[in-house]
Parts: C-alpha cells; sequence; structure tokens
C-alpha cells in the first residue's frame, strides 16, 4: 500500500511497490519527483495521486532504466508533467533505436515491445557541466533549484540530486542488502566505476540520504562500506567461475546453475546476459580474467599473461 515519510523539510519519499521516489513538494498538492518508478506501480502511483489530490509539475530523473522512467510519458500526458532528463538519458529514451544503447540485447521492434512506455520526449536537458563539481549552480525545475551529483556506474550518465532542504537522492549508487542474506546479482553497467562512486558516496554528509531500492537513512557511510565489500565478495565468487577456458555461452551456462538462474522470462534472461557481460568485463579490465579469440570467438579463462 502507498505511503509517504517525510524526509527533510519540504522533501518526503513515497513507498511503492518495491521502489521509494523521493518528491519535493512546491506546494502540499504540487510536488516535483525524483525519477517516477515502472510500469507496474502505475495503478498505484495514479490511485495515490488521485485520492491526496496531488499535480505533478516536474518529474527529475536519475537515469535511463525502466524502474525509474516508465511512468514519465504518463505523467507527461496526464498530468502535463514536465520531463526534465540528462542530455544522454534523453537522447537514449527518444525512440526504440536510440533504446538499444542502453538495452543492447533487444532488438529495436523488442525494444518497441518491451520498453515502449520509457519512450518520452524530454521538456528540460541538463549536462555534465551543471554537476556538483563544475559548477554550483545545479539546475532550476519549476522555480526550485536542485545540486546535480555525478554517480556514474550503475548508468553511463546516473546522477543522483540534493534538493534546496539538503537531502541527497543518490538513486541506485547503492542498495540494502537482501533480508535473506541471499547473494543477489545486481546490473552494472561499469563496475570499476561503481566501485569509485561507491567509495565517494562515503565521504557524503548530507543530513538525509534516498536510495531508490533501500529507503531513507541517516549515516549513508556504513551502508556505502557495506556494498563494497558486499559486491567485491560478488566479484570474487563470479571469478571462480573462469577455471578453465569458456566461451560466452558456456560462461552464460556455468553462471546460470552457480546463481540458480532458471527463469524462461525472455527479458529476464536478455537481463542476465547483460549483469553477466558487465562482470565479465570488469574483471578483464581488472587483469583477473583473459579474453581472446579461438577459431573466430572469443573465449574466457584465467588471467594469462598477454592475452588481453
Amino acid at each position: 500500500m502507498a505511503y509517504t515519510q517525510q524526509v527533510l523539510g519540504n522533501t518526503g519519499c513515497l513507498f511503492l511497490k518495491g521502489i521509494c521516489i523521493p518528491f519535493y513538494g512546491i506546494s502540499r498538492q504540487e510536488w516535483i519527483l525524483l525519477d517516477s518508478g515502472p510500469r507496474f506501480v502505475r495503478q498505484e502511483l495514479e490511485g495515490y495521486l488521485r485520492e491526496q489530490g496531488i499535480r505533478i509539475r516536474a518529474v527529475v530523473c536519475s537515469h535511463a532504466h525502466f524502474d525509474h522512467t516508465e511512468n514519465n510519458r504518463y505523467l507527461q500526458t496526464t498530468q502535463g508533467a514536465k520531463i526534465v532528463m540528462s542530455v544522454l538519458d534523453a537522447g537514449i529514451v527518444q525512440d526504440a533505436i536510440a533504446l538499444k544503447t542502453c538495452f543492447y540485447s533487444y532488438s529495436r521492434l523488442e525494444n518497441e515491445q518491451y520498453n515502449r512506455e520509457m519512450i518520452c520526449k524530454a521538456d528540460q536537458i541538463f549536462g555534465p557541466w551543471q554537476q556538483a563539481e563544475k559548477s554550483s549552480m545545479g539546475i532550476q525545475v519549476e522555480g526550485v533549484p536542485f545540486q546535480v551529483l555525478s554517480l556514474p556506474g550503475h548508468a553511463a550518465s546516473h546522477v543522483g540530486f540534493v534538493t534546496p532542504d539538503g537531502a541527497a537522492y543518490l538513486a541506485d549508487s547503492l542498495f540494502s542488502p537482501d533480508p535473506s542474506g541471499a547473494e543477489r546479482l545486481t546490473y552494472m553497467l561499469d563496475w570499476g566505476q561503481a566501485l569509485k562512486t561507491m567509495e565517494q558516496v562515503e565521504e557524503y554528509d548530507y543530513e538525509r540520504c534516498i536510495l531508490a531500492h533501500g529507503g531513507v537513512y541517516d549515516r549513508i557511510r556504513p551502508l556505502a562500506e557495506e556494498n563494497r565489500n558486499r559486491f567485491g565478495r560478488m566479484l570474487d565468487g563470479f571469478q571462480e567461475l573462469f577455471a578453465g577456458e569458456l566461451t560466452q555461452e558456456q560462461l552464460l551456462e556455468k553462471a546460470a546453475g552457480r546463481y540458480h538462474f532458471t527463469s524462461e522470462n525472455y527479458e529476464k534472461v536478455c537481463l542476465f546476459e547483460r549483469v553477466i557481460r558487465s562482470m565479465t568485463e570488469y574483471l578483464v579490465e581488472q587483469g583477473r580474467v583473459s579474453r581472446r579469440s579461438r577459431g573466430g570467438i572469443l573465449v574466457y579463462g584465467p588471467e594469462e599473461k598477454g592475452c588481453m
């Protein structure tokens, strides 16, 4: 059931099934959302906004993944919400061909089928020159100033935002651990950069920090340290798969066995392939796994000198 939590000043969080959407209240009945959530929470989102009489004036987007953008066009169409995105993400979601830059394992037609709800036209675009380390100006959305935090790794232009109240939305730069203690694979476009971002986040001293998949934290350092350690162990365990030479298909089959991945769902299988690819690329970059050509195909194996 949808509910809200006040975080700091006019900054709050709307909790829906599986996700936390931060908001800044321009007034009691007008909000700016930081991301809009996936389409499967749309009915819940719509119901809450209708019951509370809330109008969404704008959606400021952290990155172009489905669980953060699929309600953008809907809110733009039904409520006149202004969609605010980075210059890269605005380009990615402009059509099904551009979506292949992010969802490369899908054809154009498959992106139209599976990711059509992501497609929209941004009303306002911001660039790297407006991020915190390069400018104190940030961005203005409906007259409200937001600081932009560069948090690359999970996605190419993954960013966070600091509201006028001093609350920081860190989107998917960190994740809460699975309550069951199970090893959970997580997608990162670039693992090396993602780990550096976790180190960066450890130094933040914002009064409140918000995670899309974790809620509100008063102290972010312990969670950032836990993330770096947990994901480090996950990558170490993944490296154990490369005891001998493997083709890409053999690697996927071996990884599916290790992580008990048995889904027949086409979308989940494509996501699993992207997850395994990104982890493998990191180990290759670190010199912990070799990648070479054999008989016209790429093969992976234990690190060997001269095989990078």
